[in-house]
């Protein structure tokens, strides 16, 4: 599993690793797109989660999220989210709580990534 350091390291968006998932790059700019869209929200609901104590399905969000985040080609937000579904699997709430600040900042890194390529 990547340390917060490594995450720092792994490019914010990998065009060609987008591409290369769905083999068309209007249509990797279109998920790019909806997943940006979704972080908000998505994000919202990891805090939600993990505040709730409901580290399970918090780990199970995390872990949807990945997936796609890994599609999407981007891959901090990706190594960020494994690290925050470990932690939470794990049972870890300080980890958890960690990983998801580590995940606030990937996932804002990629929004404003996001903005300088329309």
């Amino acid at each position: 599993m990547p340390q917060s350091d490594d995450v720092q390291d792994l490019p914010i968006w990998n065009q060609a690793e987008a591409v290369a998932s769905v083999g068309d790059p209007s249509l990797a700019r279109r998920l790019l797109a909806q997943l940006c869209a979704d972080l908000p929200d998505t994000l919202s609901d990891l805090r939600r989660l993990h505040t709730a104590g409901d580290l399970t399905a918090a780990a199970e969000r995390g872990h949807q999220i990945s997936g796609a985040a890994a599609y999407c080609g981007v891959m901090a937000l990706r190594a960020a989210l494994r690290a925050f579904e470990q932690q939470a699997r794990a049972g870890d709430d300080a980890g958890t709580a960690a990983a998801l600040d580590a995940v606030d900042a990937a996932a804002y890194q990629l929004l404003a990534h996001a903005r300088t390529l329309d």
